[in-house]
């Protein structure tokens, strides 16, 4: 059974469905030439699905390693396979799919990455091309005496990465045998890196690998890293113009504010911009200065995250204000209550809120914000979390929420939703709700990109709606809800429940849009239910 052509898979899932260890894919994509190659779309490497099926036909399982019920001769294409669910219509890759035509270098960087097994941890590979990859861009002049035979590259690395890299970075290079650090591993990995500079620039390399290193860190990718389909939406919506103050509460890689950046001056070059942001972790911090001076901003950093949620400088204001918090964060603070907070101290458990609070406390009169949610933010039962939402509401501040597909991220399939927020005005506003959870398409089995169209769609709804056009020609996706409509909801801002289709129209499968939104209330009352029962037992608990 194969997929469906433009269908493609990533290192992971070939692991999965073909039934080795991802250390398995990497070592037949380095020592076999006719592995094929990848194609990169929105920063991350991935393969088409019939290719790999057909190179795995070739390779037998091992007797040993056959599962039960799989007879002898079995090769790894069928297993592949047998893996994978039904066959689905795919449209093809996106427009913005770019093939890389990388396999040499790719080949001597996984060769010098051998070297190094023992003396630096695999999920730290990464980490080192970044660094590199950051020191070559910032040392042109030290290059370019490599390249001129007048100093060795052995010697340019050990330099680097003494006076370059990030200071939170560089004790792990620091500690490196002497044997490693003037060997031939690291010079041979800074050639590498030098050719990624050379074809696609210090900021779009270092955008690839830091796409690499999300896919091996698992969850913890969500402390620093967006995807792009992600990034780009928030910008969209936000929609920044000039001049340019942007503030990041929880900045990760810097990926948003370098995002917001490159879109006002792409209008405007000679724009001043005011950039700040706070990171999670001090290896946050390190790639997202990185990530900015690789894009020429100039910004104000620093890794007080956690201390800005609780308690933010009230000198502090901001135009724009975009972020993409960890979801559903537990223990960040002992004792919310001990804090000022604009409408109610937000659970424990829970930092969603206290995220949406401080985005609206450092934004100027005429600020604006975009704002990553867990759906399940929006709908909330937590007497806690619904007091607030009913405050963002009754003081004007929510001017919308869209909410996406699932399967946009890395380490999650949930769904999310944008929040658009703005300063208070101190009186309840009319609030736009935008059903996006049916856009995108499956790049690979588990992830799903927007497509340009799709971008496109919800930048026009958003524009339009600010401009007072309404949402014209875009009815089935967007509604516009009168305030006391969402108190009748008990604040209740799932886009979900109030985006309908034209009476009378049919849904999938023949249903009727009245008889859809009647089971996604059943499905609500049961979702309340569950997470009222939760919020007892963590009462219970004193959480």
């Amino acid at each position: 059974m194969t997929s469906a052509p433009g269908e493609f898979v990533s290192r992971s899932e070939i692991a999965r469905l073909a039934g080795v260890g991802r250390a398995a894919v990497s070592n037949w994509e380095r020592r076999h030439p006719d592995f094929p190659r990848p194609t990169l779309i929105e920063g991350d490497e991935l393969f088409d699905t019939q290719a790999v099926a057909a190179w795995l036909d070739g390779r037998r399982i091992p007797k040993n390693a056959l599962r039960d019920g799989e007879a002898p001769g079995l090769t790894y294409g069928a297993r592949f396979r047998e893996s994978q669910q039904a066959p689905q219509e795919h449209p093809p890759p996106p427009p913005h799919a770019v093939s890389v035509s990388r396999w040499e270098p790719e080949k001597r960087l996984w060769a010098a990455f051998d070297e190094l097994r023992g003396v630096i941890a695999p999920d730290r590979h990464n980490l080192l091309v970044l660094t590199l990859l950051y020191a070559r861009a910032r040392d042109e002049e030290g290059w370019a005496a490599v390249e001129g035979e007048q100093i060795d590259a052995w010697r340019w690395v050990d330099h680097a990465l003494h006076t370059l890299a990030e200071p939170a970075l560089a004790s792990m290079w620091w500690e490196l045998p002497a044997n490693v650090r003037e060997g031939r591993a690291l010079a041979e990995i800074a050639r590498v890196v030098d050719h990624w500079v050379r074809k696609l620039g210090a900021a779009e390399a270092f955008q690839l690998f830091l796409g690499r290193h999300a896919e091996t860190q698992g969850k913890k990718a969500d402390e620093f890293y967006t995807p792009t389909s992600v990034t780009r939406t928030l910008v969209d919506l936000m929609a920044p113009d000039a001049p340019l103050d942007v503030y990041d509460p929880a900045c990760g890689a810097g990926e948003l504010l370098t995002a917001t950046v490159s879109r006002v001056r792409e209008r405007s070059t000679a724009t001043p911009v005011r950039v700040e942001g706070n990171a999670l972790s001090p290896e946050s911090l390190s790639l997202a200065r990185m990530n900015l001076r690789l894009h020429g901003v100039d910004a104000r950093l620093d890794s007080r995250a956690i201390e800005v949620l609780r308690a933010p400088n009230s000198a502090r204001r901001f135009r724009y204000v975009v972020c993409n918090p960890p979801f559903n964060m537990r223990n960040w603070c002992d004792d919310p209550d001990m804090y000022c907070w604009r409408y109610a101290p937000p659970p424990r458990h829970n930092a969603n809120f206290a995220w949406l609070q401080r985005t609206i406390d450092l934004l100027t009169p005429e600020g604006r914000a975009a704002v990553v949610m867990p759906n399940g933010a929006a709908f909330s039962e937590n007497p806690r979390e619904r007091a607030i939402r009913a405050g963002l509401v009754e003081d004007g501040c929510v001017e919308g929420l869209v909410s996406l597909p699932p399967n946009l991220f890395h380490s999650t399939a949930i769904g999310v939703t944008i929040w658009l927020l703005r300063h208070p005005l101190r009186r309840p506003r009319e609030i736009l709700l935008v059903d996006a959870t049916g856009m995108g398409q499956m790049t690979t089995r588990t992830r799903r990109v927007l497509t340009q169209e799709e971008h496109r769609t919800l930048a026009e709804i958003i524009e339009g709606w600010r401009k007072g056009r309404g949402i014209t020609g875009h009815d089935g996706l967007a509604t516009i809800v009168e305030p006391k409509e969402v108190r009748r909801q008990n604040y209740n801002l799932n886009p979900l429940r109030y985006v309908m289709r034209a009476a009378g129209s049919l849904a999938a499968g023949g249903q009727s849009v009245a008889a859809l939104r009647q089971e996604l209330d059943r499905l609500h009352a049961v979702a309340s239910a569950a997470d009222a029962h939760v919020t007892e037992l963590l009462r219970r608990l004193r959480w």
